[in-house]
């Protein structure tokens, strides 16, 4: 039953036939984090260092630190900010450093015992060099089923980000459409292994990401 809902969540959200028209890119994400439960205070503590490729692995796109603070409000929401800092790679205009920051308000449950849903509110402000700057409302929705026992965690999810400039009438900038599995490590480390395709208007790119997790 859970592939099924899997496969059906993906099929409705398939960007489809528009790909053909797009350039098409294969990139990588790498990521190590960092969590930490200040139980005092009642507050999650979170650190990460991220590493992308694109032009199908053979370059750089960028490399990012982010740092959050997360706190549980009740049992089903969870509330969040936090600074991003990255170095991005503009291929003919050189590298840029931009700052970005983030709200964040998570809703989550389990449905029939054994499905896991979670809608994510995230609004993000960025700002870089040579007056560059972007603002958008991500929205993300995600399923995800533990696997008794072995305590594999398989997911979807679907996020999209849409411009909240005046004048733009909430367009739809792109899509993240997103599949994987977390697994346990041991020691407090948690892996996640993932395929994630972003759709733009222009672009497509496949990723193939790898994360760990380490919570203390």
């Amino acid at each position: 039953m859970l592939k099924g809902v899997l496969a059906a969540l993906l099929l409705l959200a398939w960007p489809g036939g528009r790909a053909a028209a797009q350039q098409q890119d294969l990139a990588t994400w790498a990521t190590v984090e960092m969590v930490y439960d200040w139980e005092r205070a009642g507050l999650e503590l979170d650190g990460l260092l991220e590493w992308r490729t694109k032009d199908r692995v053979r370059r750089t796109d960028c490399a990012v630190l982010y740092l959050a603070v997360n706190r549980q409000v009740l049992p089903w929401l969870s509330l969040g900010a936090n600074y991003e800092f990255s170095y991005n790679n503009l291929d003919e205009d050189g590298w840029m450093a931009c700052h970005c920051y983030r709200l964040r308000a998570t809703l989550s449950t389990r449905l029939w015992r054994w499905l896991d849903v979670s809608l994510r509110e995230k609004y993000e402000h960025s700002l870089g060099q040579h007056g560059y700057r972007d603002m958008v409302l991500r929205q993300r929705l995600r399923l995800g089923h533990t696997l008794p026992r072995s305590g594999v965690e398989p997911y979807v999810s679907v996020e999209t980000f849409n411009s909240l400039f005046v004048g733009d009438g909430f367009r739809l900038a792109r899509t993240r459409y997103r599949g994987g599995a977390a697994f346990p490590l041991g020691l407090g480390w948690t892996g996640d292994l993932f395929y994630l395709y972003q759709d733009s208007r222009t672009k497509g790119t496949h990723v193939l990401g790898l994360a760990g997790t380490y919570r203390f």
